[in-house]
């Protein structure tokens, strides 16, 4: 009886929680380092089973096998539970990195735009000094003036693939 009396409420949840979370990942969104990460990390988006690093002159791509990020997840949601293994899974993450430099590279002006109305926020660990909170979102970086005259935008296409635009104002010495 208890179970039938909230099972509208469950449905909704169940339904609400596919549409937002089926709709979350479906754009590209950079949220802003504020200690959660690597120092030289300005920048961060999602991409795919990866991410997808904005640095001072620089990006970094790192990919992860898709089974063994699913594994993983799996695994760390039975351990959350009190679920025991019976046998010790073993943990494995294949993966790949690679980082693109802007040689001779000015250092230019970063200027997020179009804010998302979230933030994001990383309590993880017991250590406060290393956590992060009201972390902004964006939907597009501007690299200002990363060659005299050259700027590089990073933004979405409006769907879940990452786009970027060279601008070369008149002048620019290409």
């Amino acid at each position: 009886m208890r179970i039938v009396k909230h099972l509208p409420y469950f449905i909704l949840l169940t339904i609400t929680t596919f549409f937002v979370v089926g709709n979350s990942f479906s754009q590209i969104e950079f949220i802003e380092n504020k200690g959660q990460w690597n120092s030289e990390v300005k920048f961060m988006s999602l991409a795919g089973s990866g991410a997808f690093y904005l640095q001072q002159n620089g990006f970094t791509v790192a990919q992860y096998n898709p089974d063994d990020v699913e594994n993983i997840k799996e695994k760390r949601h039975k351990e959350s539970t009190g679920i025991t293994l019976k046998q010790e899974v073993k943990t494995k993450l294949r993966s790949h990195a690679y980082s693109v430099k802007f040689v001779n590279a000015q250092q230019p002006q970063i200027l997020p735009d179009k804010p998302m109305p979230t933030i994001n926020n990383y309590f993880i660990g017991n250590d406060k000094s290393k956590w992060a909170s009201d972390c902004r979102i964006f939907k597009g970086i501007t690299y200002k003036d990363l060659y005299p005259g050259i700027d590089v935008r990073y933004y979405s296409d409006g769907g879940s693939n990452l786009k970027y635009d060279f601008i070369v104002h008149p002048g620019a010495d290409v």
